[in-house]
C-alpha cells in the first residue's frame, strides 16, 4: 500500500529485503514511525506491524487519518484550504499550524505541509508544488490500512530495549542518515522531530538477544560501527551491493 506522507529519508529501496527476512506471520514493533512506507506495506504482505512514535503530532495525524480519512480529503479542497497554498503561507504555517484547535484541520495541514515541502518535513524545508497532485491525494483518499497498529511512546532516547514485550518478534529502527550528535544543545527541531543518540542506541542494541533490525542510509560510520553484526547494503533497485559507494541503504540485524 502507498503511503500518502512522504519520507525525507525513504528507506523503500529496503522493503523487498524485509520481506525476505521477516517471515509473514510475524510480529513487528517499529520505532520513530513517519511515513508508514515499510510498515503499511509489511503489514499488508501479512505481518503484524505494531508501530510506535514519541511526537504527537505524528500520532495524532495518522489516528485522524485511521478514523476518517474523508473527513481529511474534504477539509483539504475547501475554499479556506485552497488560499493555504502558496509559498508565503506555507512558510508560516510550518512555524504554527499546531496551534490550531481541531485535530483533523491539524491533519489536514500535516499533510499538505509534508507534500508541499522539498525535504517532506512538516516544519522545514523550501516550498515545491509539484508532489501535492491528485495522486497524492487519492493515495489519502484510499488510505486503509491492515494489520496495523500505532502507539505514542515517550521520547526514544529513553527506551529500554530489554523491557520490550516478548511478543515482539522483530525490532524494526528505520533510522535514516547517521548523524555524530554534535552540537545538539540547543539545535532548534520541528514539532515532528524525534532525537536519536545513535551511539547509545548501538550500545543498547549490543546487550539484547531480541531480534533487531536497523536501517540507514549510507555512511561508512555505520558499517564500522556494527562491523561485528550482519550487515547488508542495498542499492537504489533493492539490489545488494558489496561497495558502499554504490548503495543507497545499509541494513543491520543480529540474526
Amino acid at each position: 500500500m502507498k503511503s500518502p506522507i512522504k519520507h525525507p529519508n525513504s528507506h523503500a529501496t529496503s522493503l523487498s529485503y524485509l520481506k525476505n527476512i521477516v517471515p509473514k506471520g510475524s510480529t513487528v514493533w517499529s520505532y520513530l514511525f513517519f511515513s508508514g512506507e515499510l510498515e503499511f506495506n509489511l503489514a499488508e504482505s501479512g505481518r503484524f506491524i505494531c508501530a510506535h512514535t514519541d511526537r504527537y503530532v505524528i500520532y495524532e495525524f495518522w489516528q485522524c487519518a485511521m478514523n476518517d480519512t474523508n473527513l481529511i480529503y474534504e477539509i483539504l479542497n475547501t475554499e479556506q484550504f485552497e488560499t493555504f497554498k502558496n509559498e508565503k503561507i506555507f512558510h508560516i504555517l510550518q512555524e504554527s499550524w499546531p496551534k490550531y484547535k481541531d485535530a483533523y484541520i491539524r491533519s489536514a495541514m500535516f499533510f499538505m505541509l509534508n507534500r508541499y515541502s522539498e525535504s517532506g518535513l512538516i516544519s522545514s524545508g523550501t516550498f515545491n508544488e509539484s508532489n501535492f497532485n491528485p495522486i497524492a491525494l487519492s493515495h489519502l483518499k484510499k488510505f486503509k490500512p491492515n494489520n496495523f497498529h500505532l502507539e505514542i511512546m515517550p521520547p526514544f532516547d529513553s527506551i529500554d530495549i530489554e523491557k520490550i514485550s516478548p511478543d515482539a518478534g522483530f525490532l524494526l529502527f528505520p533510522l535514516g542518515k547517521f548523524n555524530y550528535n554534535l552540537f545538539e544543545s540547543g539545535k532548534s527541531k520541528g514539532f515532528e522531530d524525534s532525537s536519536v543518540h545513535h551511539d547509545a542506541l548501538f550500545e543498547k542494541l549490543s546487550k539484547v538477544d531480541r531480534k533487531w533490525i536497523v536501517l540507514y542510509k549510507k555512511h561508512p560510520k555505520v558499517i564500522h560501527t556494527y562491523e561485528k553484526f550482519n550487515v547488508t547494503m542495498i542499492n537504489k533497485y533493492g539490489n545488494k551491493v558489496a561497495k558502499i559507494q554504490d548503495c543507497e541503504d545499509i541494513i543491520v540485524t543480529n540474526f
